[in-house]
């Protein structure tokens, strides 16, 4: 899973640890909530719906053709 470096100033860094303390959960649990519901509001819907939707087998990477293959180009 990816990770992000957040930089606080000591007063807030103290609110947040405060928070997730009386909430019970991890402070990079919160923080991505707080970022979860900030995106949502900020996408479309049709950007959610487009996720996951493919129903067919995983892509894969085709075979590569050899360049005897290609068409004949004109020289400049």
């Amino acid at each position: 899973m990816p990770q992000v470096s957040l930089y606080l100033d000591k007063l807030l860094y103290k609110e947040l640890e405060s928070i997730v303390k009386k909430k019970g959960v991890s402070m990079s649990s919160f923080v991505g909530g707080m970022l979860k519901e900030y995106l949502d509001d900020t996408l479309p819907d049709e950007f959610y719906k487009a996720i996951g939707s493919l129903k067919d087998d995983p892509i894969e990477v085709p075979e590569e053709l050899p360049f005897s293959l290609d068409c004949k180009r004109k020289s400049l």
